[in-house]
């Protein structure tokens, strides 16, 4: 899934005059690595980011620009979905930390794999439904 950090990653990438190989040369990562945080495959941790940052001769936290307002999205997104009376048994009014992290991870997953890890989490209530 694309986001705001894989935007910047290329914005400032093109800015710079650098191919994406230079910049995982630099990085001493695989280009397809790097490639996979500009397309929003996965997304770079903040250790990585720094060095990125330091690649482009910029502050970290320009790479962050907007996050918090995909956060606010994500966040809007769980309690504004259909209000069926499956989705309401799962749903809850406040969201954790923990869970917003979970969906940003679920976000970047294919919609197989998406599907896959609510297969999972299903079968995870059930279970312990069953054994209560």
């Amino acid at each position: 899934m694309y986001s705001m950090i894989s935007y910047w990653l290329k914005y400032y990438r093109h800015e710079c005059g650098l191919t994406q190989q230079q910049v995982a040369d630099r990085l001493k990562i695989e280009r397809s690595t790097y490639t996979y945080y500009e397309t929003g495959k996965t997304k770079p941790d903040i250790n990585t980011l720094i060095k990125i940052a330091k690649v482009y001769n910029i502050n970290y936290t320009q790479l962050l620009q907007g996050v918090e307002e995909e956060l606010e999205e994500a966040v809007a997104e769980i309690h504004s979905g259909p209000a069926d009376e499956d989705s309401l048994k799962y749903r809850t009014h406040a969201t954790t930390k923990y869970e917003v992290e979970l969906l940003f991870v679920v976000r970047n997953l294919s919609p197989k794999q998406r599907k896959e890890v609510m297969n999972l989490a299903k079968k995870f209530i059930t279970e312990a439904e069953e054994n209560k």
